[in-house]
Protein backbone atom coordinates (compact mmCIF):
# COMPACT_ATOMS: atom_id res chain seq x y z
CA UNK A 1 0.00 0.00 0.00
CA UNK A 2 2.72 2.57 0.81
CA UNK A 3 4.65 1.84 -1.91
CA UNK A 4 1.57 2.21 -4.47
CA UNK A 5 0.98 5.44 -2.75
CA UNK A 6 4.43 6.70 -3.01
CA UNK A 7 4.19 5.79 -7.08
CA UNK A 8 1.18 7.68 -7.19
CA UNK A 9 2.67 10.88 -5.81
CA UNK A 10 5.63 10.35 -7.44
CA UNK A 11 3.58 10.28 -11.17
CA UNK A 12 1.70 13.00 -10.23
CA UNK A 13 5.09 15.05 -9.26
CA UNK A 14 6.74 14.20 -12.66
CA UNK A 15 3.32 14.80 -14.36
CA UNK A 16 3.07 18.20 -13.17
CA UNK A 17 6.77 19.07 -13.42
CA UNK A 18 6.29 18.27 -17.02
CA UNK A 19 3.31 20.11 -17.83
CA UNK A 20 4.51 23.16 -16.13
CA UNK A 21 8.37 23.22 -17.97
CA UNK A 22 7.97 24.22 -21.56
CA UNK A 23 9.82 25.49 -23.91
CA UNK A 24 8.73 28.80 -26.11
CA UNK A 25 8.29 28.93 -29.16
CA UNK A 26 10.70 30.04 -31.79
CA UNK A 27 10.35 34.19 -32.22
CA UNK A 28 8.95 34.40 -28.91
CA UNK A 29 10.43 36.19 -25.92
CA UNK A 30 13.98 37.91 -25.84
CA UNK A 31 17.31 36.97 -28.02
CA UNK A 32 20.23 38.41 -27.96
CA UNK A 33 23.24 37.44 -30.51
CA UNK A 34 26.23 37.96 -29.23
CA UNK A 35 28.70 39.91 -31.43
CA UNK A 36 30.90 37.37 -33.74
CA UNK A 37 34.30 37.93 -31.67
CA UNK A 38 35.52 39.58 -28.73
CA UNK A 39 36.00 43.22 -29.12
CA UNK A 40 40.19 43.52 -28.35
CA UNK A 41 40.89 47.10 -29.72
CA UNK A 42 40.39 50.05 -28.20
CA UNK A 43 38.21 51.26 -30.98
CA UNK A 44 36.07 48.10 -30.54
CA UNK A 45 35.21 49.01 -27.33
CA UNK A 46 34.73 52.60 -27.36
CA UNK A 47 32.14 52.23 -30.05
CA UNK A 48 29.96 51.22 -27.20
CA UNK A 49 27.40 53.78 -26.60
CA UNK A 50 24.63 54.71 -23.88
CA UNK A 51 22.29 51.83 -23.90
CA UNK A 52 24.11 49.75 -25.94
CA UNK A 53 24.94 46.04 -23.91
CA UNK A 54 27.84 43.89 -23.60
CA UNK A 55 29.12 41.16 -21.90
CA UNK A 56 32.02 40.54 -19.28
CA UNK A 57 33.71 37.29 -19.75
CA UNK A 58 35.61 36.54 -17.07
CA UNK A 59 37.76 33.19 -17.31
CA UNK A 60 39.00 32.99 -13.50
CA UNK A 61 35.29 31.86 -12.51
CA UNK A 62 34.27 30.74 -15.79
CA UNK A 63 30.99 33.39 -16.18
CA UNK A 64 29.91 36.01 -18.12
CA UNK A 65 27.78 39.23 -16.95
CA UNK A 66 25.84 40.56 -19.32
CA UNK A 67 25.58 44.48 -18.59
CA UNK A 68 24.25 47.85 -20.09
CA UNK A 69 26.23 50.89 -20.92
CA UNK A 70 25.05 53.39 -18.22
CA UNK A 71 26.63 56.50 -20.73
CA UNK A 72 28.64 56.94 -23.65
CA UNK A 73 31.88 57.29 -21.44
CA UNK A 74 31.82 53.78 -20.26
CA UNK A 75 33.08 52.64 -23.43
CA UNK A 76 35.91 54.91 -22.58
CA UNK A 77 36.42 53.90 -18.92
CA UNK A 78 36.53 50.03 -19.91
CA UNK A 79 39.66 50.53 -21.77
CA UNK A 80 41.71 53.74 -19.90
CA UNK A 81 44.76 51.94 -19.30
CA UNK A 82 45.91 51.60 -15.75
CA UNK A 83 42.15 51.53 -15.14
CA UNK A 84 40.28 48.59 -13.19
CA UNK A 85 37.10 46.15 -13.73
CA UNK A 86 35.61 44.12 -11.62
CA UNK A 87 34.02 41.09 -11.87
CA UNK A 88 30.15 40.62 -10.70
CA UNK A 89 30.52 36.84 -10.34
CA UNK A 90 33.91 36.01 -8.35
CA UNK A 91 34.33 39.75 -6.85
CA UNK A 92 37.84 40.20 -8.18
CA UNK A 93 39.62 43.30 -9.46
CA UNK A 94 40.95 43.08 -13.11
CA UNK A 95 43.60 45.52 -14.43
CA UNK A 96 43.37 47.20 -17.96
CA UNK A 97 45.91 47.38 -19.77
CA UNK A 98 46.49 48.61 -23.21
CA UNK A 99 49.11 48.17 -25.84
CA UNK A 100 49.61 48.80 -29.19
CA UNK A 101 49.47 49.17 -32.23
CA UNK A 102 47.93 46.20 -32.41
CA UNK A 103 49.43 45.14 -35.58
CA UNK A 104 50.96 46.71 -39.14
CA UNK A 105 49.17 48.93 -40.63
CA UNK A 106 46.72 49.37 -37.58
CA UNK A 107 46.81 52.85 -35.06
CA UNK A 108 44.73 51.02 -32.66
CA UNK A 109 45.48 49.63 -29.40
CA UNK A 110 44.65 46.04 -28.38
CA UNK A 111 43.17 46.26 -25.31
CA UNK A 112 43.92 43.63 -22.14
CA UNK A 113 42.09 42.86 -19.01
CA UNK A 114 44.97 40.91 -16.55
CA UNK A 115 45.07 39.50 -13.12
CA UNK A 116 47.10 40.27 -10.41
CA UNK A 117 49.91 37.78 -11.88
CA UNK A 118 49.43 39.59 -15.58
CA UNK A 119 47.74 37.08 -16.86
CA UNK A 120 44.92 37.82 -19.42
CA UNK A 121 41.85 36.54 -17.39
CA UNK A 122 38.55 38.27 -18.91
CA UNK A 123 37.32 40.10 -22.10
CA UNK A 124 34.81 42.01 -23.72
CA UNK A 125 32.05 40.75 -26.16
CA UNK A 126 29.33 43.36 -27.72
CA UNK A 127 25.92 42.33 -27.75
CA UNK A 128 23.69 42.97 -30.66
CA UNK A 129 19.57 43.06 -30.86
Amino acid sequence: MKSTFRSLILAAFAAGLTSTVSAETPGKGTTIHLGSHKAGTQEEIQKLKKGDHYALVCMECESMTVKEAADDKEGEALCHDGGSVHCDSCKKKFTIKSSGPAGKGSTSKKVTYVNADGKPCMFVVPIKK
